[in-house]
């Protein structure tokens, strides 16, 4: 280690030796880029939601680059009309897909049940805590 053979101060020793882990760690581990794989929280969204978002989205946007004061009063009725259709897909869906979720848990009982459902909603990995 080259840190040891150098001359200087802890210091000037200490800056060498973390830069020797750090680059080691970063060949070993890799970098992360710090974000998940998604939004976790929106395995429930089916076909109908995703597209009434999506197209909320769209009209925001169009709101947004309005530059006209009647073109913008028109697009913000728009969206706010989006809006409310996506807030209602929404909840039909979560109140759906939850309604048999705790259909499959009256039939099977118990926290482990739900891991097991929620792994295979999922496809894959059980991210439950208590």
């Amino acid at each position: 280690m080259g840190a040891w053979r150098s001359s200087g101060d802890a210091n000037t020793m200490w800056s060498i030796t973390t830069d020797y882990i750090r680059k080691a760690v970063r060949e070993v581990l890799g970098i992360s880029s710090g974000r998940t794989g998604g939004h976790k929280g929106y395995w429930w969204w089916n076909a109908i939601v995703q597209g009434k978002v999506e197209a909320k989205k769209v009209v925001y946007l169009r709101l947004v680059g309005s530059t006209d004061e009647e073109e913008k009063r028109a697009n913000n009725e728009r969206y706010k009309v989006a809006r409310n259709e996506a807030k209602l897909a929404i909840t039909e869906a979560k109140t759906t897909t939850f309604a048999r979720v705790y259909e499959e848990l009256g039939d099977k009982g118990g926290e482990k049940s739900y891991s097991g459902w929620l792994r295979r909603e999922r496809g894959g990995l059980e991210i439950w805590t208590k």
